[in-house]
């Protein structure tokens, strides 16, 4: 964490923007217009799902808990538990709070019981890494515990050892859990309040904290009201605590500090990479709402990225001819887009463009067609299908449909598979009619060519 912005007094500084987020997953009202904080700036409500970026803010507030659902239910032999887990938003956002982190800006968890364990049966379960928050003190090797397993007969007095957090604290700061800091950690830190011998709020670089949470109640004017308060604290902490190293001595440079510039870099470059091919499967999804010649282009990028085929165009007829690794054409390939389901009409399309490309009746045409492409729904698209009819001619006809929903799916199925070039042209010269692929195994015509 790199903290360098200088706030100086207080009343000088910058208005901030504070997005408190994921509140409405904590079970509190859903809130859309932003609270002005006077002098310090104002906060944004995001709900859990919002597209909003995290990083876009200049600091975050996140109650404990909300990328995490835990059911227990009763088995055979004790307890049974089930936790549901959003992982792709989890890590998303995982990336932009780090991205946050790394631009001087903060981020701070409103902690209440933390699970680690759930019980299965005759044994317990780790789900130490199930919310970003368990994430985030994972990552500073901090261990946690329930109070009550510490404090059986009588919990020592709380003690605020930062006066900014005494409103906090006092309102909405009575703790569940406690932590022990891992001493080996050479990064500074700071203790906020704690219980007996046991920090319960602390801080990291004055930018990353973890202060307990134990709200009145899940209205409205609590959520208002805990916001404020730790918003407030932590911007007033922070303008006392953050300052910018002066340039003259900033030439004294620390041997650990080349060292760990050095390995920032390396890594830095590995997210780079790591997120350009983050974007190009993201960007592969795209065929669902593609059309014309942007469907032909992201069609044949998959065809040529991912599967490492060799595809030829052919001037002047929208077509293209996918060959084998001796160079032989193997299929012919034209992409389509309608806003119904595939007709006959779409079939003798391709069939014409065989003729017109001199390719032989013999030579297999693909025709993958993004149909029904006013559906937005994963399952609803997928369960739209192509008529037995339709599918039948296209046999009859040596066509392939493949719908963009199923080659999205086909493409899920083998990404990992090392042999997928070879799996993939198989597929498209040996199969006729329409490939569906599907998860079940469904019983299906012969002109209907599953995968599953």
């Amino acid at each position: 964490m790199t903290p360098n912005t200088d706030y100086g007094d207080l009343n000088a500084a910058k208005q901030e923007v504070i997005f408190a987020y994921g509140f409405d997953a904590a079970g509190f009202p859903a809130r859309h217009e932003s609270m002005a904080l006077g002098q310090i700036g104002r906060v944004e409500f995001l709900n859990f799902y919002s597209p909003t970026k995290l990083d876009s803010a200049d600091g975050v507030i996140v109650p404990q808990g909300i990328f995490e659902k835990i059911e227990t239910q009763s088995a055979a032999f004790g307890r049974r538990t089930i936790v549901t887990v959003d992982k792709l938003m989890l890590l998303e956002r995982e990336r932009q709070i780090f991205n946050l982190l790394r631009a001087g800006k903060w981020v701070c968890f409103l902690v209440g019981d933390i699970v680690d364990e759930v019980s299965q049966g005759l044994h317990l379960e780790s789900i130490n890494d199930t919310d970003l928050c368990k994430r985030m003190l994972n990552s500073f090797s901090v261990s946690r515990h329930h109070r009550y397993h510490l404090y059986i007969d009588h919990l020592p007095e709380q003690t605020v050892r930062e006066p900014e957090f005494e409103t906090y604290v006092r309102n909405f700061g009575t703790p569940i859990t406690v932590f022990t800091l891992d001493q080996q950690h050479p990064i500074e830190r700071t203790v906020i309040t704690s219980l007996g011998d046991y920090p319960v709020g602390f801080e990291f670089d004055a930018q990353l904290f973890f202060l307990p949470f134990t709200p009145p109640d899940k209205s409205l004017p609590a959520e208002t009201a805990t916001i404020k308060a730790a918003a407030e604290a932590i911007v007033r902490y922070r303008s006392k605590r953050i300052a910018e190293v002066p340039g003259w001595v900033d030439a004294l440079k620390f041997k650990s500090e080349e060292r760990l510039y050095l390995e920032i870099n390396s890594l830095l470059e590995r997210v780079n990479t790591l997120e350009s091919e983050l974007r190009s499967w993201k960007d592969y999804k795209t065929i669902v709402a593609a059309s014309g010649e942007n469907l032909r282009y992201k069609i044949i990028a998959i065809m040529q990225s991912v599967f490492k085929l060799h595809v030829n165009e052919i001037a002047g007829l929208g077509i293209a001819t996918i060959s084998d690794a001796s160079r032989h054409s193997v299929v012919m390939l034209e992409t389509q887009s309608t806003p119904g389901a595939v007709g006959k009409n779409a079939i003798d399309q391709i069939d014409e463009k065989r003729k017109s490309g001199g390719l032989a009746k013999s030579t297999p045409a693909i025709l993958i067609v993004n149909s029904d492409n006013l559906i937005e729904d994963i399952a609803k698209r997928a369960q739209a299908g192509v008529a037995d009819e339709v599918a039948n001619y296209a046999q009859s006809l040596n066509v392939l449909i493949i719908r963009t929903i199923d080659f999205l799916f086909l493409m899920r199925r083998l990404e990992n598979d090392e042999a997928r070039e070879k799996i993939l042209l198989r597929l498209l010269s040996t199969r006729r009619g329409w490939l569906k692929v599907a998860p079940e195994d469904l019983r299906l015509p012969a002109s209907v060519q599953t995968i599953s």
